[in-house]
């Protein structure tokens, strides 16, 4: 399975790479290119030009790109404000920042934090996405990683369901952890729909 997952990753590298110009930064928290692939191809093949992302990263940079060819906006948030300025800076350098809204909003427990865990400062986040109606949820972040911090990324969907466009595709990270499989079984409840497990490329 590992050697699979590596192939794909090598693939979709090869992939990605006509959408950028020069070095990106990648680490062990980037999304894998295989990752990365799976929401381009749903972005092309399903016209999705309305885009919100839950933590920005080298993937916030590829959505970019591809839409500067076939049109649409991403709105990407996060936490960390230096992490923010970081990717805003790749942005202007790829000529991308136009197509990009980066809402950097602190951690802090909501009215929809699920057992205590943090999410964006929902007051910056509504007020950037007034009016915008969303056919394509990327949900990567808040961070996940610690038991205490399990839940962090359900607020996303009951947030966003207000700005969901009458057809929408939802895609979770990480799906592999226990806490992220919990937020989609209760998700699936919420929305009434079934979401499709897609394990090798770490997502729904």
């Amino acid at each position: 399975r590992y050697r699979l997952a590596m192939q794909k990753d090598i693939l979709a590298i090869q992939y990605l790479a006509p959408l950028t110009r020069g070095y990106l930064p990648w680490s062990v928290a980037s999304m894998r290119p295989s990752s990365i692939v799976v929401i381009l191809n749903e972005i092309l093949l399903n016209q999705r030009v309305s885009i919100l992302e839950c933590g920005c990263g080298v993937s916030t940079v590829y959505i970019a790109a591809l839409l500067s060819s076939v049109g649409g906006h991403l709105y990407t948030i996060e936490h960390n404000e230096m992490w923010a300025k970081r990717v805003s800076e790749l942005l202007a350098r790829q000529g991308l920042a136009d197509l990009v809204t980066m809402i950097q909003a602190p951690l802090t427990k909501t009215s929809l934090s699920w057992a205590g865990s943090l999410w964006y400062d929902e007051t910056i986040v509504r007020a950037d996405l007034e009016n915008v109606l969303i056919d394509l949820l990327v949900v990567d972040g808040p961070p996940a990683d610690v038991e205490k911090d399990k839940y962090a990324r359900y607020p996303a969907v009951p947030f966003v369901r207000d700005h969901l466009a009458e057809d929408y595709t939802i895609m979770l990270h990480d799906i592999i952890r226990p806490g992220e499989e919990e937020i989609l079984k209760r998700w699936e409840k919420e929305l009434n729909i079934k979401f499709e497990r897609r394990y090798r490329d770490g997502f729904i």
